[in-house]
Order: structure tokens, then C-alpha cells, then sequence
């Protein structure tokens, strides 16, 4: 409820004033001059000031005057005579907001009121509206300070774009891991900035909507002996608009020089231990030939296991070299139109009397006319004949493995099945893992390094396919590898 004050010397005004304004639900307080109006108001809140222009002791401009100070949100409507309206105007250049003249229509006065009342809520809403964005702008201008400090402080680059490729935000640290000397000209473009042709179109995709809601792209590059990683994402404004990207820069030359020196180092491990190996093996097979002298049967099954264990160690030293020759991008010597089918045919008459010898049916199911792959013959043989393999270890009791193979639009799929004792679900997101094994009492007997299916993967992924593994434990396995027709 607004309450309203009645400054006026006259009480027929005073209550008729309070009997109308208490009728329109407004509470109504009085006063006989000015200088009392000013002492209620040193008391309580008012809303509204209706003030006589003429009183005894203090009229409407010394109230005016005072209220500058006291009370300058304060509206008053001056009421006055016919004959003082020049008076009245003046008042309203000091301040005032409107005057009523006497005697005054009970509806005039009610609309100025309502009028002033309504001015002096919208002020505060404007004045409430203000302070909001004053204080909204303070803590953007705090949290942009903030991230600013945090960004520029990163060992890390940094840069952010808007949608038309502008950089609009990078740090220190991009200045020197890009080798740039000055900040380019702002606005800039991407372009100033990064010189590589790759990058610019993958980030230029993410801008042109390209890319997906939540996708991260990693790009490598290199500046010199500087080896850096790139990772790039879409940003997104408070509607799900796309407004730009932001790039990571990370640089990776300790990383590659690691990897280089791992790769080195098992290169020539395998090789240094590949000559004696091969010259030991040899010559336990003199021995076990009988071609140095007759042994005993004690010595022969000796000579046996030791014969074993050197060929598990060949198989291992040649397992290491292909995951070198993955991570170092050289697995493939050559890609070739083939045929994917024939390669099968040849694999399932190689592995088929392994297989009789398990008491496993090795099954063909080959699609007719299927095109050609563009692939490397021997990497194809070595995925497969790991993947057949395994099937035929993992299935000790006997049962089927299937091979079959089919075009899925712009694919050739080839699936390897079996009818063996299956993976856990909780082991298939390691299975691809370097040296990972699935952990059963059953399979205690299978020998392997645990780096077969690691390699088939990187093998697949070279060829820019795919592999996945459904399973079931006392069901079986299915491998399906996609690979690009040619």
C-alpha cells in the first residue's frame, strides 16, 4: 500500500484529501505546513507528497528545496490556486513533478497520482535494472580476469576463434610455441596465426558446423624439431548456437622423442636377440635330428620344450617389431587391389588341419562377386591368421569357427566367429591392450604374448578400417572388421 502525504494549512482540504485517497486504497498521512511534513518524513516512508504552494512558516518551494537533499526520489504534485499557477510552474523547474489547481476534480487528481506513482515504479525498476547489469558487468569483468589469468598463465596454448576464423583470445604460451614474435594486427585471422594447412581446415570445419556437438579433432604438426598436438572443439552459446572454436596446443616433442627411443631400443633388442635365438634353435634341432649322437628320451622331451620355449620367444621378438612398425606408422610395406576372399580360402585351407586336429569345424561363408580391398597381402594375412587363431585356442572343446565375409555399403565386412568359451563383458574394452589376456582357468594352457590383438587393431586402423568384438561367456566371440573397398 503507498502512502501518501497532504501537506495543506487549510483541514477541509486535509480531510477531503485523506477521506478520497483512504477510498482508492492509499494510506494517508498530514500536515498543516511544511516544516511539519518535513519532520513525518524524518519518521516514516512515504511514496508521494501532495503540498500546498502557500502555507504559514514553510510553502511547496521551501519543501522542495529541502527534499533536494533529504529526499531526492521523493515525487510531489503542488496544490495551488487558480491565481498562483505561474508560482506552480516554477515549483515543477525546481522539481516538482505536477500540480493540481483548487478546487480540484477528484479524478484529475487521482490520474496525476497514479501517474506519479507509476513514473516513480518504473524509475526503480529502471534504477533496480541498473544496478543488476552494473553488478552482472563487474562479475563478467571478474570471471573474464580470472580466465584470462589462468589462460595466460598455461604452459599450454591457447586459442579461441569466433565463427568467421577471427582469433579473438590466445595466451603467451601459443606465442611461443607457434614461434611468433609479434601478436598479428587485430582483428586477425586464423591464418596469421597458423601457418599449417591442416589444422586451419579442421578448425575451419568445426566453424562451419561440420563437426559434431561434443566432438574433439587432434591434429599433430610440427614446427622445426617442435612437435605439437592440437586438440580442437566447438563452442557454443546459451541456445546451443555454434559462436567459434577453441585450440589446445600441447607440445609432444619429449613424448616423441620417448616414443623414438622406445622404438629404437626394441629394434635393436629384437634384432640382437633374433641372430642368437635363431642359431641356438637351429642347432637344438641338430640335436633333436639325432645328427650329433643318439639321447635319451629324458633328453630329447628337454631338447623339446626348450625348442618350444625358443620358438615363443621368436614369436614374441616378432610381435614387438610389428607394434613398433604400428606406432611408428610403418606397418604397411604396400597396399594393393586384392582379393579379400581368396586370401580367406587360402587361410581356412592353411588353418584347417590345426583346426580337425582341436576337433573344430572351420566353416566358410563367402559372399558372391565381392569387389577388391586396397590393402598390404602380408598385414592382411597376419590379422586374419591371429584372428582364426585365436578362435581355434579359445574354443577347447571342440565346436565351430565361421568365416564369413560380405559388402556393407562402401565396405567389405569380414566376420571371424566361434562357438568357444567367450569374454566377460567387463574384460572386452582391454582385450585390445598391449599385453592384455583374458584372465580363465580354461585358457591357462593357450600360450601367446597378449600382443596378437593389439597388433590386428593397429593393422585395421592403418588400413583406415574398424574392428569390434561382440561376446558371450559359454557362447562365443564375433570379430567384425570393416575394411574400404578400392
Amino acid at each position: 500500500m503507498d502512502t501518501i502525504l497532504v501537506v495543506d494549512d487549510e483541514k477541509v482540504i486535509r480531510e477531503g484529501c485523506r477521506r478520497v485517497l483512504s477510498a482508492e486504497d492509499f494510506r494517508v498521512v498530514t500536515a498543516v505546513n511544511g516544516q511539519e511534513a518535513l519532520e513525518l518524513l524524518a519518521g516514516n516512508t512515504v511514496d508521494l507528497v501532495l503540498c500546498d504552494l502557500l502555507m504559514p512558516i514553510m510553502g511547496a518551494f521551501e519543501v522542495l528545496d529541502s527534499l533536494k537533499s533529504s529526499h531526492p526520489c521523493l515525487p510531489l504534485i503542488v496544490i495551488t490556486g487558480h491565481g498562483t499557477v505561474i508560482n506552480a510552474v516554477e515549483c515543477m523547474k525546481m522539481g516538482a513533478y505536477d500540480f493540481v489547481t483548487k478546487p480540484f476534480n477528484v479524478d484529475h487528481l487521482l490520474l496525476v497520482i497514479r501517474r506519479v506513482l507509476e513514473k516513480k515504479e518504473l524509475e526503480r525498476r529502471t534504477r533496480q535494472l541498473q544496478e543488476e547489469r552494473e553488478r552482472h558487468l563487474y562479475d563478467l569483468a571478474t570471471e573474464q580476469s580470472r580466465t584470462r589469468t589462468i589462460i595466460n598463465c598455461m604452459a599450454d596454448g591457447v586459442l579461441v576463434t569466433n565463427r568467421n576464423l577471427d582469433v579473438v583470445l590466445h595466451n603467451p604460451a601459443l606465442m611461443r610455441l607457434l614461434n611468433l614474435e609479434s601478436t598479428p594486427v587485430s582483428p586477425a585471422s586464423l591464418s596469421d596465426y597458423i601457418s599449417d594447412p591442416a589444422l586451419v581446415e579442421v578448425i575451419g570445419s568445426i566453424c562451419g558446423m561440420n563437426a559434431g556437438k561434443n566432438e574433439l579433432i587432434s591434429q599433430e604438426l610440427s614446427r622445426g624439431k617442435v612437435h605439437l598436438r592440437a586438440v580442437s572443439a566447438p563452442v557454443y552459446g546459451p541456445s546451443d548456437q555454434l559462436i567459434g572454436s577453441v585450440t589446445v596446443f600441447h607440445e609432444i616433442t619429449r613424448f616423441k622423442e620417448l616414443d623414438e627411443m622406445k622404438s629404437h631400443f626394441i629394434r635393436m633388442v629384437s634384432h640382437e636377440l633374433r641372430s642368437p635365438l635363431s642359431t641356438i634353435k637351429q642347432q637344438i634341432g641338430v640335436l633333436l635330428e639325432g645328427l650329433a649322437g643318439e639321447m635319451t628320451e629324458k633328453q630329447r622331451n628337454i631338447l623339446d620344450r626348450a625348442h618350444d620355449r625358443i620358438g615363443s620367444l621368436q614369436e614374441l621378438i616378432n610381435d614387438l617389431l610389428d607394434i613398433a612398425k604400428i606406432e611408428s606408422g610403418q606397418c604397411i610395406q604396400e597396399q594393393i587391389p586384392m582379393k579379400i576372399d581368396i586370401l580367406l580360402w587360402d587361410m581356412a585351407t592353411f588353418m584347417n588341419g590345426r583346426a580337425e586336429s582341436s576337433g573344430i569345424e572351420l566353416c566358410l561363408d563367402i559372399a558372391p562377386d565381392l569387389p577388391q580391398i586396397l590393402a598390404d597381402p602380408r598385414s592382411m594375412e597376419e590379422v586374419f591368421g591371429n584372428l582364426v587363431s585365436n578362435a581355434i585356442n579359445y574354443s577347447p572343446d571342440g565346436g565351430r569357427v565361421t568365416l564369413s565375409v560380405f559388402p556393407l555399403e562402401d565396405f567389405i565386412e569380414v566376420r571371424v566367429s566361434d562357438t568357444g568359451i567367450g569374454i566377460d563383458a567387463e574384460e572386452l574394452p582391454k582385450i585390445f591392450d598391449k599385453f592384455y589376456r583374458v584372465k580363465n582357468p580354461r585358457t591357462r594352457n593357450v600360450v601367446g604374448t597378449g600382443l596378437g590383438l593389439s597388433i590386428v587393431k593397429g593393422i585395421i586402423e592403418s588400413h583406415r578400417g574398424s574392428i569390434q568384438v561382440d561376446s558371450k561367456l559359454g557362447i562365443g566371440t564375433t570379430f567384425r572388421i570393416l575394411l574400404p573397398k578400392a
